[in-house]
């Protein structure tokens, strides 16, 4: 009898610690865009989507921008005529974004792509990454634990879908609002030509043997993105409240965005992210992340401390440029047909008031002028990530091409250490190693089984160095993934329980 008591005693200390461990569950709905409720004006919608109480606090269920968060608006955001290198370096790097108004007008592409029949005849058998046009990552949480609280999503939850189609495919059917995707995709090469993004970004610092010949003053882009969406006027595309972890030079060339942004170095506080990955004290990132906060129909019951957030806003119109800096909260409404264009460059990138010892160019030059980290297709058809659409791809130049130029720099590149700076990262194939040994020989041309600091500038300008870089970098990132043509990737991130076939609404 006291045995079975002393088990009865244990299975209940048991699961009062099992039931403290426990968060509480925790739904959540899509937010009110995705469902098709709210992705046009306010007027426009059932309002009773936007009752509140009287005892409600102000700005509850309210979509961003409305008058009722006046008291928290922080003012709009800078709007420039012109801007060059030293000023964009010394006073809006890293974190003050503005806009910089007809810039995007000394481009081709801002006649060019306005055309339908232009954008398919030249790039119509590029492959685009597509998603829907109101965009909510709810999915990406189901079944976790995030916010304190185990994230229960209902059966009714739409999953995020993925697809990849050929332009010359989605041309003809995105003008039809059933047909609920819009581009968002890496930029194919041969676009570069057509857009010649602002120069107020250029005088980035390069590595001394990384710097192009007679471009001394050229800032290293990390990748180029390409978006086209269409709404009827009243309907809009909308993103997330979200940061990236890159500064951003965006073009429009037709239709209209609205920006509301928040400045995470002063509001993180007050604004709840899915994954807390932001780090005020250093405003530094583990990741991207983005919010919970329904930015069409904000609930401040849920999250009451949003009220305070300061928040600046500004219209993006055809033929503006806008600079987001890295980790600059942010959300988006698009307006119209829609067509723009971004480059990226890094936040470990740093002013160089030398610009390398080259003159930067007055006037814009092409993107293609630019010697972009990641290429769509790929430079060659025999690279790993060819045809891969590759966002948010490690940074393969300075993973491994600058540790190897510092212990060139030392004189202590070896075949060892030239095989530990790669292997460091996964384990390799008795290929890998056959091709490694390939490329470090390749880079040796005095033979003496040791790259020095003479042989720095080769490390920067090996292809077979480049290539097999970048090869190892698509490797981590999964391979070459699920980017099949005409395939919808639905993507619902159910873990735990729902994968012993309970449904959703029994987690």
């Amino acid at each position: 009898m006291v045995a079975q008591r002393a088990l009865v005693l244990c299975l209940c200390v048991g699961a009062e610690i099992a039931s403290a461990k426990r968060p509480p569950v925790g739904r959540f709905e899509q937010n009110c865009a995705a469902k098709k409720l709210c992705n046009r004006p306010l007027e426009d919608r059932d309002p009773k989507l936007h009752e509140v109480s009287p005892d409600a606090p102000k700005g509850h269920l309210k979509p961003l921008g409305h008058a009722d968060f006046a008291d928290s608006w922080a003012g709009a955001i800078d709007v420039l005529d012109e801007i060059d290198p030293e000023t964009f370096w010394t006073k809006y790097w890293p974190n003050k974004p503005f806009i910089l108004q007809g810039a995007a007008k000394k481009s081709p592409a801002f006649e060019k792509w306005r055309s339908d029949s232009y954008l398919g005849d030249n790039y119509g058998t590029f492959k685009m990454k597509c998603e829907n046009k109101n965009e909510d990552r709810l999915t990406d949480y189901c079944g976790q634990e995030r916010l304190g609280k185990f994230i229960k999503c209902g059966s009714d939850t739409l999953p995020y879908v993925e697809t990849h189609m050929k332009l010359n495919k989605f041309l003809p059917k995105f003008r039809n609002l059933d047909f609920d995707k819009y581009v968002i995709t890496q930029m194919p090469d041969d676009m570069a030509g057509d857009w010649s993004p602002p120069t107020f970004f250029n005088c980035g610092k390069r590595h001394p043997k990384d710097r192009a010949a007679g471009k001394e003053w050229m800032t290293q882009t990390y990748e180029n993105n390409f978006w086209i969406s269409h709404n009827d006027g009243k309907n809009f595309s909308s993103s997330v409240i979200h940061y990236d972890m890159n500064h951003q030079v965006m073009c429009l060339f037709e239709g209209r965005k609205e920006w509301i942004m928040w400045d995470m170095m002063t509001e993180s506080e007050n604004i709840p992210l899915w994954s807390d990955l932001y780090n005020q004290k250093t405003h530094t990132a583990q990741g991207s992340d983005d919010s919970p906060v329904d930015g069409e129909r904000v609930d401040l019951q849920l999250f009451p401390q949003f009220a305070k957030a300061r928040w600046t806003n500004v219209t993006m119109n055809a033929g503006d440029c806008l600079y987001t800096p890295a980790l600059h909260l942010h959300y988006v409404r698009s307006w119209d047909r829609n067509v723009a264009a971004m480059t990226m460059f890094q936040r470990e990138e740093r002013y160089d008031p030398q610009c390398g010892g080259g003159a930067p160019p007055k006037e814009p030059v092409p993107l293609s002028a630019y010697d972009t980290l990641w290429s769509f297709p790929e430079e060659d058809p025999a690279l790993y990530g060819w045809n891969v659409v590759k966002m948010g791809y490690p940074n393969w130049k300075r993973r491994f091409l600058f540790r190897l130029a510092t212990l060139a720099s030392k004189d202590k590149l070896t075949p060892r250490n030239f095989a530990e700076v790669f292997q460091g990262e996964r384990p390799f194939s008795k290929e890998d190693k056959k091709r490694m040994k390939t490329v470090f020989e390749s880079l040796d041309l005095d033979g003496d089984g040791k790259i020095g600091k003479d042989e720095q500038e080769d490390i920067f300008q090996s292809r077979e160095l480049r290539y097999f870089a970048k090869d190892v970098s698509v490797d981590m990132e999964g391979g070459r993934g699920e980017q099949e043509e005409d395939v919808e990737m639905e993507r619902y991130n159910l873990v735990g329980d729902a994968r012993k076939g309970k449904s959703v609404d029994e987690l």
